[in-house]
């Protein structure tokens, strides 16, 4: 049987008055990470702010580590003169002769201006490592296309970045962190704030990926909100039921976008990388 927070490991260094002692016996790196959504309930104000940076540190620094030879998302663009570009032949062949130069065809490659919700299932079942994981993988998402909002949704939707609000990914990383898990899943709340976030959202592009199991017990089938998405991929994560395969397929379908598949948690932040390699080409 798991012993009390208040007897812990943590339990002497909570107690010792020394807050330079506390500092230093509290955990670090992945450590802080893993513990913090448990800490964070225990330890007074100071320390356990001490514990969150940590986290955050290391959960952004491995996020970039994940990234580190990933280049930022771009398209390529259709022009004509005079705005610069590489000269494109073959289209520029296609056109009527003879050739005035507003005929020639150029190309040129451009930021890719996307548009991202990510909902997040934060019920009761996500807690320690789990919580640590699915901030990385926000993480991920917010240093490839920097305009990402985020949803958590347990037995109702909550929103943790709204779309266009200026955070940084450290800010974004702490938000999620301090999201209490609790409740039941109700996919389809989380889908209907998302969709409303994406209504506000500037860029052309505007994608949905929701990060769930797929397993909803409480609300309406979500489904049917999946189509007002202009794009939705969905990561199903953990363990594979029959349930949650069939809704997160159906989901994707619906969404017109792709299903991905961590197994375990661990494969969450990789899963990812990969999604916005396969999707946004970086």
């Amino acid at each position: 049987m798991r012993p009390p927070a208040h007897q812990d490991k943590f339990t002497p260094f909570i107690a010792n008055p020394d807050l330079d002692a506390q500092a230093a016996a509290l955990p670090a790196g992945w450590e802080a990470a893993q513990h913090f959504h448990r800490l964070k309930g225990v330890l007074p104000a100071p320390l356990r702010r001490i514990v969150e940076d940590r986290a955050v540190d290391e959960i952004v620094a491995r996020a970039r580590e994940l990234l580190r030879h990933a280049a930022r998302p771009t398209r390529s663009v259709e022009v004509r003169l005079p705005a610069e570009g590489e000269l494109d032949l073959d289209a520029t062949l296609e056109q009527p002769r003879p050739w005035a130069p507003e005929d020639l065809v150029l190309r040129r490659t451009e930021p890719r201006e996307v548009d991202l919700c990510l909902m997040l299932d934060m019920s009761l079942s996500m807690t320690g490592e789990k919580i640590a994981l699915t901030a990385l993988a926000a993480a991920i998402l917010k240093l490839k296309l920097e305009a990402v909002s985020v949803v958590a949704f347990d037995t109702v939707a909550h929103r943790l970045v709204a779309a266009n609000e200026a955070i940084g990914v450290r800010e974004l990383v702490r938000r999620v962190l301090r999201v209490p898990a609790q409740g039941y899943t109700n996919i389809e709340a989380g889908l209907k704030m998302g969709v409303d976030e994406l209504s506000r959202a500037r860029r052309r592009e505007r994608v949905g990926v929701l990060l769930s199991d797929g397993v909803a017990n409480v609300g309406w089938d979500p489904v049917r909100v999946a189509p007002r998405f202009p794009r939705l991929h969905v990561v199903q994560v953990g363990r594979e039921e029959r349930q949650g395969t069939r809704t997160c397929e159906r989901l994707a379908r619906a969404g017109r976008g792709l299903r991905y598949r961590a197994v375990i948690y661990s494969q969450l932040p990789t899963v990812v990388r990969g999604l916005v390699r396969d999707c946004f080409g970086a």
